[in-house]
């Protein structure tokens, strides 16, 4: 026989489960106790720009003395560690790498082109 604390329990946990709630941050399935959460993006240039973003931010927070920052934000360089850690998780370091490949591609493209007209 079901007691009615563990009811409530059970009916809690099928509420959570067919709800929104907790759908923010996603276990990893390699890795107990580790999570993702989604952030989206239009573009390219839109995630280099809020990574630049964030780098400005490091910079003030370093450059500045905690009497020059945000008075809404109590020891600024103590939050510097999350927004750099947030900033190297959203460098796109693979698609870096596919950059370098299209500039070499360019650059050979280029001199062929230079050689060819210096023939002519």
């Amino acid at each position: 026989m079901e007691t009615n604390e563990n009811k409530k329990g059970d009916d809690f946990i099928k509420e959570l489960k067919s709800s929104f709630y907790f759908r923010t941050l996603t276990p990893q399935r390699e890795k107990e106790g580790i999570y993702h959460a989604d952030i989206k993006f239009t573009s390219y240039i839109k995630l280099i720009y809020t990574i630049q973003d964030l780098l400005k931010i490091a910079l003030h927070t370093l450059e500045n003395s905690d009497l020059e920052n945000s008075s809404q934000i109590e020891d600024p360089s103590f939050h510097l560690t999350s927004i750099l850690e947030i900033a190297i998780q959203l460098m796109p370091c693979s698609e870096a790498e596919g950059l370098d490949k299209l500039h070499k591609l360019y650059l050979e493209i280029n001199s062929e082109n230079k050689n060819e007209k210096m023939d002519n």
